[in-house]
């Protein structure tokens, strides 16, 4: 067995009648020395995937954080995908929907366009916050803190925070937020925000094609469909807004 192997096979021996596990029982079911297992829990310890609790373990705190980005991704993509379908074939370019992941926007369902040039599957990648019309969109309209740190991903990526709080300003005011080559050179994007029944924001969904195509003049008319598409899903989550 491969060590990732070993490991998801240590996190496979939890279930809901075994909370916790020790390291002797696991080397017997698993067949592998108690050293090794030793090693492999002390390594998903660090990253929070398990706890210790005496001389066992039980399952950490970053799986749940997991689980619950997963379970609301899964239910995100249900109640979006009827309008991400509608958005890409009115738009011709390729529409994802992110949700917020730490300091990073990731994306956790996409619809491609028909062109061959630009399509790039970014489902379950992420990408920084600060550079991305999905993460300004969700920096904009959601309540957690700027990143602690704008690193350049191209010239036109903004690094200053102040820049940043009145880019985010234009977002709130205009309703969508817009990329010119902040991720990539040669990409452009628009985003718009998604509320629940809460009323917060929990996902963005964006409209992204290479610059020739999607020109800045073309920009503020597909930021109106991509809030069209956005309050279509917000509304499938139960969001109603104030009158």
């Amino acid at each position: 067995m491969q060590s990732a192997d070993k490991a998801l096979a240590i996190l496979g021996a939890f279930d809901e009648g075994r909370r916790d596990v020790g390291v002797s029982e696991l080397a017997g079911e698993l067949g592998l020395h108690k050293s090794t297992v030793s090693r492999l829990l002390a390594t998903l310890e660090r990253r929070g995937l398990v706890r210790r609790e005496g001389e066992r373990f039980a399952l950490g705190p970053e799986l749940a954080r997991l689980g619950a980005l997963a379970s609301r991704g899964l239910t995100l993509a249900g109640a979006a995908r009827p309008s991400l379908e509608r958005l890409a074939e009115r738009t011709g370019e390729t529409v994802n929907l992110a949700v917020r992941d730490g300091e990073r926007a990731l994306n956790v369902l996409q619809v491609d366009a028909a062109h061959f040039v630009g399509v790039t599957d970014w489902t379950g990648r992420a990408a920084a916050l600060h550079a991305t019309a999905n993460g300004k969109a969700l920096l904009a309209f959601g309540d957690a803190p700027l990143p602690g740190r704008l690193a350049r991903l191209t010239p036109r990526t903004i690094t200053d925070r102040g820049r940043l709080r009145a880019e985010l300003e234009r977002v709130r005011s205009a309703g969508f937020a817009v990329t010119v080559e902040e991720l990539e050179l040669g990409l452009h994007a628009v985003a718009a925000p998604v509320f629940d029944a809460l009323g917060s924001c929990v996902a963005a969904v964006s409209v992204s094609g290479p610059a020739y195509r999607l020109e800045e003049a073309r920009l503020p008319a597909v930021g109106e469909l991509c809030v069209a598409a956005a309050a279509d899903v917000s509304a499938r989550l139960g969001f109603r807004r104030a009158a």
